[in-house]
């Protein structure tokens, strides 16, 4: 289940254009009709989160601003970074209390792309992948502030955590101090306050056999760290199995790869090597009289699956040369004699001796 990137500007019904007054009327007017002490429905909690959210983030420019680049180039990575920064903010809102207590909580998943060869994804392994993914501020030890912090009453709330709203007649969390009642002076100079970094992540993770395009991996505990020491989210990884220089999945479970073989093996027949996808070499017989496209079958050398493997499909090609000696010329033109061929451009043809004259200029 990847992060879909929400649309801020449906979810307050208003237009991309919307000015900051119409952002606030649409806010004020959903807000009065979803707020839980006043709407019983189960899930007008979570349409009230959902639009706190959309309102914090498209009522301050910088946000907005930030919010459209993201929505424009539709970067999930970047987005689950800029739910990460307004994440406590819009739980504070929701709650409508300030957070006297900062508990465990489990990290956020993370979900990305596993790209695998034929081979990988066929016969498993172990593959190593990177990857970005948040965790504690080494420097502040995900507390935000480095030593002891120095609070001072938010001037905004009057060191309250909530204000009221003269539209509304219910206070809500205020949102410079974002309900906390105090700001932090010194805050963490490496995490800005946030008590979390980024960390690049590389990771072996194993591929059981089998594993085919679509499906997902969990790997426990390897998404972002947790908050104030709670357990990490987890890694789903989507399988995506990239496209082989020699075989094409056919059937499910069939192998199709194209063999060139000359003319006089197409004709008299004979063995040829053909490459398996463990990237060994077998003998395959072509039979007397092989027409280029033809294909033929060679059991169990497909994708396993289920204890069972798929087949190979060898499709024939006739190889033309393009550039021949003298002495292949004459071979060919004697057994075209002999097969009563019409039309054929010989060496002794009209057409030859007078290509020849022009090319001598005489």
């Amino acid at each position: 289940m990847k992060t879909t990137i929400k649309d801020y500007y449906k979810i307050l019904g208003i237009e991309k254009t919307a000015s900051v007054e119409e952002i606030k009327r649409s806010y004020r007017r959903l807000a009065k009709e979803l707020h839980p002490d006043r709407n019983p429905d189960p899930d007008a909690e979570e349409r009230f989160k959902e639009i706190n959210e959309a309102y914090h983030v498209l009522v301050d420019e910088e946000r907005r601003a930030e919010y459209d680049r993201i929505l424009k180039s539709g970067d999930e990575s970047k987005y689950r970074d800029f739910l990460e920064y307004i994440q406590e903010f819009i739980e504070s809102i929701v709650k409508g209390e300030k957070t006297k207590k900062r508990r465990p909580r489990k990290g956020q998943d993370i979900r990305m792309k596993l790209p695998l060869s034929l081979e990988e994804s066929a016969f498993g392994g172990e593959k190593e992948i990177e990857y970005d993914r948040w965790i504690d501020c080494p420097v502040c030890e995900g507390m935000g502030v480095k030593g002891e912090p120095e609070k001072v009453k938010c001037h905004v709330c009057d060191g309250k955590g909530r204000r009221v709203s003269g539209i509304f007649s219910f206070p809500r969390p205020c949102s410079v101090c974002k309900g906390k009642g105090y700001i932090i002076k010194n805050p963490c100079p490496t995490c800005y306050g946030r008590g979390r970094v980024t960390q690049r992540s590389k990771i072996l993770v194993n591929i059981p056999p089998e594993t085919y395009d679509g499906e997902v991996l969990k790997v426990p505990e390897k998404g972002h760290f947790g908050y104030f020491g709670g357990k990490s989210g987890d890694l789903y990884l989507r399988v995506m199995v990239k496209e082989h220089p020699t075989f094409k999945v056919i059937n499910s479970q069939d192998l199709l790869m194209e063999k060139v073989i000359s003319f006089p093996m197409a004709v008299l027949g004979g063995m040829i090597r053909v490459p398996t996808l463990e990237g060994k070499e077998i003998e395959v017989f072509v039979q007397p009289g092989t027409e280029s496209g033809a294909t033929k079958v060679v059991p169990e050398q497909g994708l396993p699956k289920n204890g069972r493997r798929g087949n190979l499909v060898i499709s024939f090609r006739i190889g033309v040369p393009k550039n021949i000696s003298a002495k292949e010329r004459k071979l060919i033109e004697k057994l075209a004699r002999l097969m009563n061929e019409e039309g054929v451009n010989y060496s002794d043809s009209v057409f030859d001796k007078l290509k020849n004259k022009l090319s001598r200029g005489s």
